[in-house]
């Protein structure tokens, strides 16, 4: 695929020396070019010959690299141009505005340690080789939407101090934000991540947008900090992803999501509201060990695969309402502290919720479990509401309950110990569901226990 300027006029192209846009910067001239090629090489270490120098004297001509970084005093713009040759900007200081607005890097270019300490605009623009901006620094806003890259994208360490914009973007190569720092708000809403992706240990001070980006390749969101509210709503993920250790300061949105491949949130922190409603799992989803601080949103949800939320902990009300999980759910050791509802839940295999606590009110009315459902040593510290509610195969063996307000006809097989027999027996009794306790008594006798 070849990356092309996006320009709304058929004018030609003038061709201009690097040279001579390097001389400018070294005399601190304004730089503003439209619809040019430029020819030969962008290197910051021309920068300390002197402009005469940099005229006269060959590129072939090595110069050795200075110890302190260059600092540019012009403003610069080149927009809906061509750079022919590389571009190494490493370690330079931009006092003032720089605009590459629909321009083509033709090969590799780098930014690396490099500080804006005006807006830095690349609206449009396409990287056909290595786009390098580790470890840099922008002060003021920095614009990259729609733009292309199709070698690697690199922001390893960067630091955005103010609003950031990747929106729209194309990335067809591995990109990295490792480690990138995000104090104003950033966006990547509508972008396309085509490879490899990483935003790993990266830091969110303001809000982050991800709403109906496309994720192809495997994306690592591992130890990221959200610390203002973080959206993904309507993105797609293709291949695996994982937030695991993800730390959520804030409310965090993944309405109508879609993960095609696993999903792992193994011991991420969820600090304020968790949406993931009308979500799509399509594979296994992995919430082991989470910790759910806020409400919880699940409702309506789609799990094609394995859930697992063992071991996770959800503090106010958690919602799975009406949600399907096709594949094995796993609760084991899960704790509700508040209100647990799973009303009108499908749980199309096994559901495991064994040495589950629930210290809220536990709803699964209307709910259907076409295999087994074990609640083995399962604690309801209040009431378990499951009318209307269909069970394969249900074991309550040292399960503990108040009351749990289940008909005995809406069990198939109750696959539990004597005492769990005993103790839904005076359940029925105490309820006063008389047909319900008779049921129970003679299939008590049936199978022989005492």
């Amino acid at each position: 695929m070849q990356v092309m300027p996006e320009t709304s006029s058929g004018k030609s192209s003038t061709s201009v020396p690097a040279d001579v846009i390097l001389a400018k910067i070294r005399l601190g001239e304004k730089v503003d070019y439209d619809h040019i090629v430029v020819t030969g090489h962008l290197s910051s270490d021309r920068l300390a010959l002197t402009a005469k120098q940099i005229l006269r004297i060959p590129f072939e001509v090595k110069v050795g690299p200075l110890d302190r970084p260059i600092t540019a005093n012009s403003s610069i713009s080149i927009t809906d141009s061509w750079i022919a040759g590389d571009v190494d900007f490493n370690n330079m200081i931009f006092n003032r505005p720089v605009s590459f607005k629909n321009t083509v890097f033709a090969n590799n270019s780098s930014f690396k340690g490099c500080q804006f300490n005006g807006e830095a605009t690349f609206t449009g623009s396409g990287f056909g080789g290595i786009a390098d901006f580790q470890k840099s620094r922008f002060l003021a806003k920095a614009d990259f939407s729609r733009a292309v890259s199709l070698g690697p994208a690199i922001f390893f360490d960067t630091q955005f101090d103010d609003s950031a914009s990747f929106s729209h973007s194309d990335f067809y190569n591995i990109s990295s934000w490792w480690g990138a720092k995000f104090a104003g708000p950033v966006s990547f809403s509508g972008s396309w991540f085509n490879d490899y992706v990483e935003f790993i240990e990266t830091q969110f001070s303001a809000e982050a947008s991800f709403d109906e980006a496309h994720f192809l390749g495997p994306a690592y969101f591992s130890g990221a900090i959200y610390s203002s509210l973080a959206t993904f709503n309507g993105t797609r993920f293709e291949i695996e992803a994982t937030f695991m250790d993800a730390d959520f300061a804030a409310p965090v949105e993944f309405t109508n999501t879609v993960f095609n491949g696993s999903i792992g949130f193994s011991s991420a922190e969820f600090k304020e509201i968790a949406s993931f409603g009308e979500a799509q799992f399509n594979r296994s989803a992995i919430f082991n060990e989470s910790k759910f601080y806020k409400p919880a949103e699940f409702s309506r949800c789609r799990f094609g695969d394995s859930a697992d939320f063992s071991s996770s902990q959800f503090n106010q009300d958690c919602n799975f309402n009406d949600s399907t999980l096709s594949g094995r759910a796993n609760f084991q050791g899960a704790k509700f502290l508040e209100y647990a509802d799973f009303s009108g839940t499908q749980f199309m295999d096994d559901a495991n919720f064994s040495c589950t606590m629930f210290d809220g009110p536990a709803d699964f009315s209307r709910s259907m479990f076409e295999k087994n459902a074990s609640l083995f040593d399962a604690k309801f510290q209040k009431n378990a509401h499951m009318e209307s509610c269909r069970i394969g195969d249900l074991n309550l063996t040292k399960a503990r309950y108040p009351w749990i307000f289940l008909h005995w006809d809406s069990i198939g097989n109750f696959e539990s110990d004597e005492d769990a027999y005993c103790c839904i027996l005076k359940n029925y009794d105490n309820l006063g569901w008389l047909q319900d306790s008779r049921d129970c008594s003679s299939e008590l006798k049936r199978k022989g226990f005492s």
